[in-house]
């Protein structure tokens, strides 16, 4: 009986306060008009912990924590930008995925 009401004490606790973790994206970020990769493209998770930048083959890779440890966790949404692009928003990119991004 003990160990059941220290069961439902901790899932409760989880489900009120959440489970932290991490969602990760990574992939190649390419001109939409030459498939060129781009190189030093800001990526930015909305609900992360800094920035990141793309290299000089359009390689990128970040992370964002989550929380909760619910079926439905929170996606993860980065924000590709650039001078001379538009900046495009990707949610839940799969890894290895392209990104592609037009010129202003």
């Amino acid at each position: 009986m003990k160990k059941k009401l220290i069961l439902i004490i901790t899932l409760l606790l989880c489900l009120m306060y959440g489970c932290e973790g991490y969602r990760c994206a990574d992939g190649i970020i390419r001109d939409s008009a030459t498939n060129q990769p781009i190189d030093s493209v800001m990526c930015e998770a909305a609900r992360g912990m800094g920035v990141e930048f793309s290299d000089s083959d359009g390689n990128y890779s970040i992370c964002n924590r989550f929380g909760g440890c619910v079926p439905n966790c929170p996606d993860i949404e980065v924000t590709f930008s650039k001078v001379g692009y538009k900046t495009t928003t990707a949610t839940n990119p799969k890894s290895g995925s392209v990104i592609y991004m037009e010129k202003d």
